[in-house]
C-alpha cells in the first residue's frame, strides 16, 4: 500500500467537512444596512435518463402529454404595495452619497404637496407617478444646470400620508449664503408649479403658495429621508406606482460601494454570540434574526454607521472569531 499524498489527505479531508460546513456571506452596502447569511447546503436536483427508461418499456412523456404545470402566482403591480425595503436602502444610501460628496450644509430637503383634495386628482396622480417624478427631475435638472449646480445628484421620494395627502420630497445640492439660497424658495415653486401643471393642466387655478416647503439639512441626511420613509400607509392598489427617483450615476456608484465578502463557517455557528458582539462594539444597532421554519437562525441584519468604511472587514473578523470560538472542524 502506498502511502497518501498530501494532496490526497486534504481531499479525503474536505470531503469530511462537507457535511460540517456552510458557507457565510457578509453584506454592506452605503445606507449602512448590513446582513450576515448562512447559504443552505447546494443540492443537485436527480435528472431523468431517458434510456433507463426505455429499458422498462416506458415511453419517455413528450411536452404534449405532459401533466399541466402549476397555474403561475398573479404578481402585485410594480410598487402598489409602497417602497420596498431594497428601495429604501436605495434611497437613503444614495442620500448619504450626496452627503459625503457636498457635504449636508450644502443639502437641501424640498417637500412639494399636491395641492388638490379632489379623489379624482390623487388617485391620478399615484396612477401617473413615473411621469410625474421624471417631468419634475428633468425640470429642476435644467435649473440645477443653469445656476451651476450639479444637476444630476438629485433624489426624489413620492408620500403618501395617513391623511391621504402627496407628498414628493427632493434632496438636491443648494447652498445658503448669507440667509439666501443658490435657487431662491419663488424660483422653486415656479419650477414645480411648472413640472405639475404639465401633468395636469386643470391644477393651473390651484394655489401654489403653500405647497412647497424647503429645509437645510442640519443632521445626517440620510436618517432624515428614512423619518419620512417610514411614514405613510400600507397602500394596496391595483395599478403600478412609482414611489422613487434617483439617477443612474448615482445607482452605479452605490454598487460599486457595496461590499461582499464571503468565508466557510460551522452550521451551528452560534449567531446570538456574533450579535452581542455588534452590540457591545457599538458599531451596530437593530440587530434581528431571519429565522427558518422559525427555530433556525439563517441569518443576521442590522445596521451600521456608513461612515465606517472598513465595518465590512471588521465583521468579517468577527465572523472569524466567533467561529473559532466554537472549534475547528
Amino acid at each position: 500500500m502506498y502511502p497518501l499524498s498530501n494532496k490526497s489527505i486534504n481531499q479525503q479531508i474536505n470531503k469530511s467537512m462537507l457535511a460540517h460546513v456552510r458557507d457565510c456571506v457578509i453584506k454592506t452596502d452605503y445606507s449602512g444596512y448590513f446582513s450576515v447569511s448562512l447559504n443552505p447546503p447546494k443540492t443537485n436536483p436527480p435528472k431523468d435518463n431517458p434510456s433507463k427508461t426505455k429499458l422498462l418499456g416506458l415511453a419517455v412523456p413528450s411536452s404534449e402529454t405532459r401533466p399541466p404545470t402549476a397555474t403561475k402566482r398573479v404578481l402585485a403591480p410594480r410598487g402598489s404595495r409602497g417602497l420596498t425595503s431594497y428601495a429604501k436602502r436605495l434611497l437613503v444610501g444614495g442620500v448619504n452619497l450626496l452627503e459625503q460628496r457636498h457635504g449636508k450644509s450644502n443639502l437641501v430637503f424640498h417637500s412639494a404637496t399636491l395641492p388638490s383634495d379632489d379623489p379624482t386628482i390623487k388617485i391620478e396622480t399615484l396612477k401617473r407617478s413615473k411621469e410625474i417624478l421624471k417631468y419634475w427631475r428633468k425640470v429642476l435638472s435644467r435649473l440645477l444646470e443653469r445656476y451651476g449646480l450639479p444637476h444630476d445628484d438629485i433624489v426624489i421620494v413620492l408620500e403618501l400620508q395617513q391623511r391621504q395627502a402627496i407628498h414628493f420630497h427632493t434632496v438636491f445640492v443648494n447652498p445658503c449664503k448669507w440667509g439666501r439660497y443658490t435657487l431662491s424658495l419663488e424660483t422653486l415653486d415656479a419650477a414645480w408649479r411648472q413640472a405639475l401643471t404639465a401633468i395636469f393642466p386643470v391644477l393651473k387655478t390651484a394655489d401654489f403658495s403653500k405647497s412647497c416647503r424647503t429645509e437645510r439639512v442640519k443632521k445626517s441626511a440620510g436618517r432624515y429621508l428614512a423619518k419620512y420613509l417610514s411614514k405613510g400607509v400600507s397602500f394596496k392598489a391595483n395599478f403600478s406606482i412609482t414611489w422613487y427617483s434617483i439617477g443612474n450615476a448615482l445607482k452605479q456608484r452605490l454598487k460599486e460601494l457595496a461590499q461582499t465578502l464571503c468565508l466557510p463557517i460551522r452550521r451551528d455557528f452560534n449567531f446570538p454570540m456574533l450579535a452581542e458582539t455588534i452590540i457591545n462594539s457599538k458599531l451596530g444597532w437593530c440587530l434581528n434574526y431571519f429565522l427558518l421554519e422559525g427555530v433556525q437562525i439563517r441569518s443576521l441584519f442590522g445596521y451600521f454607521d456608513h461612515h465606517t468604511l472598513n465595518f465590512a472587514e471588521v465583521l468579517y473578523q468577527w465572523v472569524g472569531w466567533v467561529n473559532s470560538w466554537l472549534g475547528k472542524v
